[in-house]
């Protein structure tokens, strides 16, 4: 009897035990769910925040676009002395109108030809030099479209001497001997 009692209480004891351990395993596979969530989300909030800063940056850049338009209708237009000036004054704003829209909108598709092709290209890119920071990859994809110095500043809204600084630190990080022309080099990646 004192035999099958100590049995029982060692199968309770051992039941309770694996009770404790299942329960255990289970919260902690609960908690790497969370974790996995949270980190989830900090990078969906991340691309938000990239999209809200890009948003504002556009949203500068078109208020800019409006002073400058504004102050030169007041300068052109409104002190124009007859017809004939204000008609020459109106036709070079509006001629000017049409390629400002031109240009944002080969920007824009622009902007989706390097997204669409540049998927694996970042990939390949941050495997290879994970130094590389998400705007130097994006400054590569445009070198990788032979875009020019003054392309790609007016594409990222920055001046030469920042796209030039971006170049070296690129072939600084890439490794690239100064022999080599840099495009070449990220163009030989694909």
């Amino acid at each position: 009897m004192k035999i099958t009692l100590s049995y029982v209480l060692v199968c309770i004891l051992l039941i309770i035990n694996g009770y404790f351990i299942w329960n255990f395993l289970q919260n902690r596979s609960k908690i790497q769910e969370l974790e996995n969530e949270n980190k989830l989300f900090a990078t969906q909030l991340k691309v938000k925040e990239d999209e809200v800063r890009n948003l504002m940056a556009d949203n500068s850049m078109r208020l800019t676009f409006k002073e400058e338009w504004l102050a030169k209708l007041k300068n052109e237009v409104l002190v124009a002395t007859d017809e004939t000036e204000l008609k020459q004054s109106l036709n070079s704003l509006i001629a000017q109108l049409r390629l400002q829209i031109d240009t944002e909108n080969k920007l824009a598709g622009l902007q989706e030809k390097i997204d669409y092709n540049n998927i694996s290209f970042d990939q390949k890119l941050q495997e290879l030099f994970p130094d590389l920071t998400k705007g130097e990859r994006e400054v590569c994809a445009l070198l990788r479209l032979n875009l020019s110095i003054k392309e790609i500043m007016i594409i990222r809204n920055v001046s030469s001497d920042s796209v030039k600084s971006m170049r070296r630190r690129i072939r600084k990080k890439m490794n690239i001997s100064q022999d080599i022309e840099l495009e070449s080099f990220i163009q030989q990646l694909v």
